[in-house]
């Protein structure tokens, strides 16, 4: 059972704009009372909300992101500092005021995307987020989880809970080189966190309280 803090934060209705600025532990309170299938629907619900032009690329992504997490920047943590602090100078201040900062991407509960723009509205320490990044631990995903994700989304689109066909699905192989967005997609900056449940960054979580996992 949810405590005090938790049951505030549970709407009577799940629309888009209540599952955009939940925390993390309501979000994952959620998905443990759904089975796989109503999980990733609550997860594209929040993905269509933020990038409704979204394509079957950018589902890919976000599967692949999903099952495999950022392993393939990770490989050279230099160069994934430096990225980020290349792009973190460049956003200006402008973010849309219900844009959570966290976004839970697997049925699981443990990979997310962290949008820049909202977390530096905040006022938030470069340093701090960079220090999280690039120590965070590898996800270890594998082809066959892609795979299984996979299935379970090309089952969605069969069965018309979702807006792409079978059909078009079934035409995305595992990746070779990992997905990058459709034109369609519209602007985005992020990043991605391997495993919300690793020790250190719950605690990284803890301190920043928009985040609170309490």
């Amino acid at each position: 059972m949810p405590n005090a803090t938790e049951a505030e934060l549970l709407p009577d209705t799940m629309d888009e704009w209540v599952i955009l600025v939940l925390t993390p532990v309501a979000y994952r309170f959620i998905l443990s009372h759904m089975n796989i299938k109503q999980r990733l629907l609550q997860i594209l619900s929040v993905e269509q909300a933020r990038h409704p032009r979204m394509t079957g690329q950018d589902l890919q992504k976000l599967a692949y992101q999903a099952s495999l997490g950022c392993d393939h920047i990770l490989g050279n943590r230099k160069q994934f500092e430096q990225d980020l602090c290349r792009e973190w100078n460049k956003l200006n201040a402008y973010t849309n005021a219900q844009e959570y900062p966290l976004q839970v991407i697997d049925p699981f509960g443990r990979t997310a995307r962290l949008y820049l723009s909202p977390y530096k509205l905040l006022g938030l320490s470069l340093e701090k987020l960079v220090a999280l990044l690039v120590t965070q631990p590898n996800k270890d995903g594998k082809e066959e989880d892609y795979d299984r994700l996979w299935a379970h989304l090309t089952a969605l689109a069969a069965e018309g809970k979702i807006p792409f066909s079978a059909d078009e699905l079934a035409g995305f192989a595992f990746p070779r080189f990992p997905p990058r967005h459709s034109s369609h997609y519209g602007f985005t900056a992020y990043r991605v966190i391997n495993d919300l449940t690793y020790c250190e960054t719950t605690a990284w979580i803890r301190r920043n309280r928009f985040l609170s996992l309490e």
